[in-house]
């Protein structure tokens, strides 16, 4: 395509809340850390796949077990502040990278796990909130 030489109408979507297409057998709960595999499908984040991208967090539950490869879609919210569960919090904590070692576990582990966002207030040693803003693609 050639650059634009006049308006263009690029088809804007709110961006806050987006679709992804599921993988085949997957569930996801509402709330879960959702990645996409290097299939394209969303699944809930896993640790030890260092290929899978983290995309948000569920604003809904999907069941998509005994269903092919994107029969089902769920939607997912790319920015905000969201509490999970990890160990080892301390006030020190606030400004770290958090990754994800499930769909519902932190750790500052980022070998073969996805960034999901930084501290921004710790509740307790096995809670902290998280922004995930400049963490999702």
């Amino acid at each position: 395509m050639p650059a634009l030489t006049g308006a263009y109408d690029p088809q804007d979507k709110p961006g806050e809340l987006v679709s992804y297409r599921v993988g085949a057998n997957a569930v996801i709960h509402k709330g879960a850390l959702v990645s996409v595999r290097n299939d394209g499908y969303a699944y809930p984040s896993r640790s030890g796949a260092s290929s899978d991208v983290f995309v948000g967090v569920a604003f809904e539950s999907v069941d998509n077990t005994g269903g092919t490869a994107g029969a089902k879609s769920v939607r997912v919210w790319k920015s905000g502040t969201y509490v999970y569960n990890g160990s080892g919090f301390t006030q020190a904590s606030v400004g770290q990278a958090m990754y994800a070692s499930d769909d519902n576990t932190l750790t500052t582990t980022a070998t073969n796990n996805q960034l999901v966002g930084y501290v921004v207030e710790v509740l307790s040693a096995t809670q902290a909130r998280i922004r995930i803003d400049n963490a999702v693609r």
